[in-house]
This record gives C-alpha cells, sequence and structure tokens, in this order.
C-alpha cells in the first residue's frame, strides 16, 4: 500500500482546496495509507477541517503569535521592504506570491527534497511545478489540479505545460479538464473528483437562499446580488432572505453594494462558518454564481442537504455535476436578468422541486468516499 504526502499551502485555512485535500486524506489514511501533509503556512493550532490521527502533519512557517515564531514572521515580513527577499523559484504566476519570501521557498525546497513516502502530491498549479524541479527523483510526482486548465492565464499555461511534461501523472476534478489537459500535454490524466463525506440532515426548509465561497471576484457574489436587487420587492413578498457565508478581499464592496441597493433587510453577509451543511439543509435554494468554478463543492453538499442548485452555465465546475432541469439549474453564464428571472420563478413555485431534489440525492453517489477511493486508487495503481 503506497504511502503519500500532500504538498498544501496551508492545511489550517477554511477553503473549498482545503477540504477537498482533507476528506481525501481521511480516506485515504482509514483505508492503510500512510499519510503526510506538508503545509506551507500555519496560523492556529489545529487544521481547520478534522484529520484522522494517524495523519502526520509539518507546518513550514507558522504565522501565531508566539516567541518561538518570531524568526519566520520576521523573515516573510521583510519581503515587504526589500527585494532581496522575495520569491525567487515559486512561479511568478502564483495569485498567492506576496504571501511567499526566498526564506519560505528555502524551507520548502528542503522540506520537498526530504519527502520519504512513495508519493508527492502537489495541490496547486505553482506547488505542481515546483515538485518538478525538487523532489527525489525515486518519489512518484502527481500534481492535483483544483483550477481548470482554461483558468490560468496563458502566460502561466505556457509554463504549466512544460513543466507538468516532468510529472508523472496529473489529477483533475472533471473528464472535461482531463481532455484539456491531455490535448496539451503526453503525461497520463486522471479525473478524481473532491471528496463528499458529509451526514444528510432532515430539518425543516425555510425560505431562504444560501450561497458560499471565497469573497473574491472569481466567485461572482456581485452578480448574485445584483441579481437580488432585480427582484427585491419579489423577495419581501415572498419573505425570503439570501445568506452568503464567505470571507475574502471583496468583502467590503460586497457590503457597500447590499446598502447601496437597501438590501439589508433581505441579504446577509456572514463569516465562514463549520456548520455550512446545517446551513444548506435548512435552506430550499443554492445558487453559485461563480464567474469560474474549477469544481464547486458546494454544489455537492447543497445536493446532498436537499437544497436545489441554480449556477451558471458554460463553466466546467457546475456543468460537469448539474443537469439543467434534471438535478439543478443552469443559466446564461454572467447573465443576471437571467438569474434573477430563474430565480423567481422557482420562488413562485418551490413546492415543485421534489425530482429535482431527489435526482441531486442520486447525484452526490458517485462522490461518495468508497467510489473516489476507487478512482484515486486506479490512477495510484496505473
Amino acid at each position: 500500500m503506497k504511502s503519500i504526502t500532500f504538498f498544501t499551502h496551508n492545511i489550517y485555512a477554511m477553503g473549498g482546496t482545503v477540504k477537498s485535500i482533507s476528506q481525501l486524506a481521511n480516506v485515504l489514511a482509514q483505508k492503510g495509507h500512510n499519510v503526510k501533509i506538508i503545509s506551507v503556512f500555519k496560523g492556529s493550532n489545529e487544521p481547520y477541517f478534522e484529520l484522522h490521527p494517524n495523519i502526520e502533519i509539518t507546518a513550514l512557517t507558522n504565522y501565531q503569535l508566539h516567541p518561538s515564531n518570531v524568526k519566520d514572521i520576521f523573515y516573510n515580513r521583510l519581503r515587504k521592504f526589500t527585494p532581496f527577499n522575495k520569491p525567487r523559484v515559486l512561479s511568478q504566476h502564483e495569485p498567492g506570491l506576496y504571501q511567499f519570501s526566498s526564506y519560505v521557498e528555502n524551507k520548502m525546497i528542503r522540506s520537498i527534497k526530504s519527502v520519504d513516502t512513495d508519493v508527492l502530491i502537489g495541490t496547486r498549479a505553482s506547488f505542481n511545478i515546483f515538485i518538478t524541479q525538487h523532489a527525489p527523483t525515486n518519489v512518484e510526482k502527481i500534481g492535483m489540479e483544483h483550477m481548470n486548465f482554461d483558468a490560468h492565464p496563458t502566460a502561466y499555461q505556457d509554463q504549466i505545460v512544460k513543466a507538468y511534461r516532468h510529472l508523472d501523472k496529473i489529477t483533475t476534478l472533471t473528464s472535461n479538464d482531463k481532455k484539456r489537459y491531455e490535448s496539451v500535454i503526453d503525461t497520463p490524466a486522471y479525473v478524481v473528483p473532491n471528496v463528499l463525506n458529509e451526514g444528510r440532515q432532515s430539518l425543516s426548509k425555510r425560505n431562504l437562499i444560501i450561497a458560499a465561497g471565497r469573497l473574491e471576484y472569481e466567485k461572482g457574489f456581485d452578480l448574485l446580488i445584483d441579481s437580488i436587487n432585480n427582484i427585491q420587492n419579489v423577495m419581501r413578498e415572498q419573505n425570503y432572505k439570501l445568506a452568503i457565508y464567505g470571507e475574502g478581499q471583496e468583502r467590503t464592496h460586497l457590503q457597500q453594494q447590499i446598502e447601496q441597493f437597501n438590501l439589508a433587510d433581505i441579504i446577509s453577509l456572514n463569516p465562514t462558518t463549520k456548520s455550512l451543511s446545517t446551513k444548506l439543509a435548512e435552506s430550499k435554494y443554492t445558487v453559485i454564481p461563480s464567474r469560474n468554478e474549477g469544481f464547486g463543492m458546494v454544489i455537492l453538499e447543497a445536493m446532498n442537504q436537499g437544497s436545489v442548485v441554480v449556477s451558471f452555465d458554460d463553466i466546467v465546475g457546475p456543468t460537469s455535476i448539474i443537469d439543467n432541469e434534471q438535478n439543478g439549474y443552469l443559466v446564461t453564464q454572467g447573465d443576471v436578468m437571467a438569474l434573477s428571472n430563474k430565480l423567481q420563478a422557482l420562488l413562485a413555485n418551490d413546492d415543485n422541486n421534489a425530482d429535482i431534489v431527489e435526482n441531486g440525492y442520486k447525484t452526490v453517489k458517485a462522490y461518495e468516499p468508497n467510489a473516489v477511493y476507487t478512482q484515486f486508487l486506479t490512477m495510484l495503481n496505473d
């Protein structure tokens, strides 16, 4: 049984990728694999999501305010004031490059060079590139993609294609993205979707719409607020509320948007919650308004809790899961009025979704732990 190391950004922070990695790592540990996680950053005592007790975690840079962490904090903050401490090896296209420094890079290199498991899995494009340069030659190198290929900038795509040729395998979240990688790289590609490992709650439904995720431009929460603005009178007449859960750089802008449209009585902007499954179980609808979405874990979580999902079409994640008018609804990508019209129609007939909910329950079976483990094991042993 192969031993596995996941090379991650921050296993201690909330995020869809973090949840995906945590759940997959748990399944592997439960099946008997020796699992290790390298987390480049650490900002709290415990990982955000509960991990199997047999999983070994190594954190490279600790940001917790403690005397023992002064060196980590000082040297990484120094990059803001001097060009000599900026990262030199990590891809300059890394979206979170500002978080890294040459000090952190050196820790990453030392850690990767000392990996002693059979398999090393990178979990974001820049890390996948990184392991092609620094992993031991006797370790199998796997690039795990959580974004679809075309979501990366063109210059980043060129760098990815060049580097990924030196990986042993690539995993994608969807079959469409697998085909896209196969069209540009000869490295074997496999579909390994996210694991859904949550119980189903039987709660009374409320007149509630849920949206959740990082509050960033790509997630499209501004489009959702615009769409609710168009039907705000209907929302009030039907006694519906929209609750958005998440943290990110767009929080201030979104709050201003809510206030500008006088929507504070029907839209709430809430912090990230560990009880999202409960919120979804209470809601009648969940909206995924993303401009780009590699997979859409919230879609599965919502379906599992009987919350009807509405999203945009022509986006890899939602279209790989949602069959329009069968297990959810898709509207024209980026079309705010189309989203408004769909929500208005659903609110007026919210008792007619029994078949949609039932088909959603059937959909999530393909993402249960044993099903995903089978796919992962096929990839691992191929």
